[in-house]
Parts: structure tokens; C-alpha cells; sequence
């Protein structure tokens, strides 16, 4: 009978602890403006690879640009798919020189489940740390999420050293590669 009274009391106290620290976290959320609650329907986070045919060196020339993203995702809305993934080709005309220049694009994600997204952007390219961080800011315009404001971060890794030892070289800069974010947004 002891014991039983015990585990009844031990139980009431967990419920109520339970119910109180729910109740504290709810109210806390409530005291948080609105403007930070920004929700976003799918964070992305992975890596990103890209090649340069030729290499980059200091002569502006045209260049096969060669992209992929593989990300791991989480999602707020059905269907909750755990990748996806961006595999783009284009030409384009620049030099090592001329590599910080922003420029608009447009890339097809491709989702777990084969259902695609348009992304276009314009993005823009800064050099921190030695790092080439390339930030796109755009909406999705057709497909999953049609109408709804997205950015990625492209970070390729230590790309300042390699610009700085290869950009006069023969073959020049072939390729890079580092880390990689997406957010849709509501």
C-alpha cells in the first residue's frame, strides 16, 4: 500500500513538473516578438562542389562552371524528405579577377520524393577568412514551395590560398568545394 501512494505521488509530481515547464516554455515563446519567430518550411545543410573548365586564371575567358549540392534537410511541412540535391551546368565569362562579381542564376532542386523546385537568385561573393563565401538570395518561382523567398550560403573552403597559388598557374583554379546551406522561408 506504501509503495503504491509513493509511485502515485511520484507520478502527480512529474505531471506537474511536466505541466509547469510546458506552460513556461509557452509563455516565454509569447514574450518573443513576432519577427523572431521567422519559421522557415525546409533547412538545408551540406556540402557543395564546384568545377571550372578551364581552370580560372587571370585572363577573363568563357568557362564550363560545373555545381553540385548534396544537402540534408528538415522540413515543416508534408512531405517530410530528409535530401536533396542541385546539379547545375553553365557557361560563363570570368577571370580570377573578376570572380567576386555578383551574378543571377537559376537552379533546379531536386527533392527525396524526384519533385523539383526553380530557385533564382542573385548572388553575391565575398572572400572572409579565406574562404569564398557566396550567399544567394531569391525566391522559388515554379514547382515545391512556388512563391516562397529562399537563400543558400555556398562556403568554399579555403579558396583564398588557392586563388592566390594557382590563378597564375597554366591550368589555373579547376575546382573547390565546401560547405552548404538552404532555406525556404514561409
Amino acid at each position: 500500500m506504501l509503495m503504491h501512494r509513493t509511485m502515485k505521488g511520484y507520478f502527480r509530481s512529474r505531471f506537474s513538473f511536466f505541466f509547469v515547464a510546458t506552460a513556461g516554455l509557452l509563455f516565454a515563446m509569447l514574450a518573443v516578438p513576432a519577427s523572431a519567430h521567422a519559421l522557415s518550411l525546409a533547412v538545408c545543410t551540406g556540402s557543395h562542389a564546384a568545377t571550372w573548365s578551364p581552370g580560372v586564371t587571370y585572363a577573363t575567358e568563357g568557362h564550363t562552371v560545373t555545381t553540385d549540392s548534396q544537402w540534408t534537410c528538415v522540413q515543416l511541412a508534408a512531405p517530410v524528405l530528409t535530401s536533396a540535391s542541385s546539379h547545375e551546368q553553365f557557361t560563363a565569362q570570368f577571370s580570377c579577377g573578376s570572380l567576386l562579381t555578383p551574378a543571377p542564376a537559376t537552379w533546379t532542386i531536386k527533392w527525396a520524393d524526384n519533385v523539383t523546385s526553380t530557385f533564382s537568385f542573385t548572388s553575391t561573393v565575398n572572400a572572409v577568412d579565406g574562404n569564398l563565401v557566396i550567399t544567394a538570395l531569391g525566391n522559388i518561382t515554379n514547382g515545391r514551395y512556388a512563391g516562397k523567398p529562399a537563400n543558400a550560403t555556398f562556403t568554399l573552403l579555403n579558396l583564398g590560398s588557392t586563388l592566390n597559388s594557382q590563378c597564375s598557374s597554366s591550368t589555373g583554379v579547376t575546382s573547390a568545394s565546401g560547405l552548404s546551406t538552404l532555406i525556404i522561408s514561409l
